[in-house]
């Protein structure tokens, strides 16, 4: 679960479909006279849309960090989780690609650079390398291998597949990021953002030019990004969350009731140029 604590003890709790939501709404503004818009646009916004699923089963009835009164935050160890991870990722990549094979493409290469520090390609945020187990890095060789077979099948019907793809793959971790940001990570206080950099960022599909995006707090609830990656300005985006109380009772079936009683909201962020 995507996770934000709050100083008062609650937590917004989402979902990493919740996450993904958002992320799309990032992919479907993408674009303007300077950043080019998506392409392919409707794999591009399908894929971003269910970049993280495949937990529906898990996070119905997530475990809980009994100590925090809470589900597990996608950052925490979870106990027991990393085959329901694997499996979870699969699933999902397996789906994507009967539905569209590049989107399937680009969730799966999601995953493995996740495996990866996002294969390196940002020097911001600054990521860390961590070791894997073994099972994780047999399943990132076979998704891998599963990759490489279908670039050859869609690179022979779009030459410029290597390019095109560098590209998405570059601008997905972008979304994921940025729903981040404002899911969980952008937050120098309970209403108040702070200032944070994505980088190198490229701006186009045909020309080599990159730039810092940098996003810099506009007020409660509001940004300024620079430079202006979307079509509109300002534009809003919305992100759905519960409020998870902890329960007075420290044990497993408190933190469950609480967390399917909490009150749901949606939580609207406005950006400008």
């Amino acid at each position: 679960m995507v996770i934000r604590e709050l100083k008062d003890g609650r937590s917004y709790v989402s979902s990493q479909e919740d996450h993904a939501e958002l992320s799309a709404q990032f992919a479907a503004h993408w674009g303007n006279e300077r950043f080019s818009k998506l392409r392919p646009y409707q794999t591009m916004v399908f894929a971003t849309t269910y970049h993280d699923s495949g937990y529906r089963e898990w996070e119905g009835n997530p475990p809980m960090n009994v100590e925090k009164g809470r589900p597990y935050a996608h950052r925490e160890e979870v106990p027991n989780f990393e085959a329901v991870e694997l499996k979870a990722y699969a699933k999902n990549v397996d789906w994507l690609s009967s539905q569209d094979p590049y989107a399937g493409l680009l969730v799966s290469m999601h995953r493995t650079g996740l495996w990866h520090n996002r294969y390196n390609i940002f020097t911001e945020p600054a990521g860390r390398m961590r070791e894997r187990s073994q099972a994780v890095q047999n399943a990132k060789k076979e998704l891998e291998a599963k990759q490489d077979e279908l670039k050859k099948t869609l690179a022979a019907k779009n030459p410029g597949l290597a390019n095109e793809l560098a590209y998405n793959y570059m601008a997905l971790q972008i979304f994921d990021l940025l729903s981040l940001y404002f899911y969980c990570d952008g937050y120098a206080s309970d209403d108040q953002f702070k200032e944070y950099s994505i980088a190198p960022v490229r701006v186009s599909y045909d020309r080599d030019e990159s730039v810092r995006l940098t996003i810099r707090p506009n007020g409660a609830g509001s940004v300024i990004m620079d430079p202006y990656p979307f079509d509109v300005s300002p534009v809003k985006f919305s992100a759905r969350a519960r409020i998870v109380a902890p329960p007075k009772e420290k044990s497993e079936a408190a933190c469950v009731d609480a967390y399917h009683k909490a009150t749901r909201q949606m939580l609207t962020f406005e950006v400008s140029a």
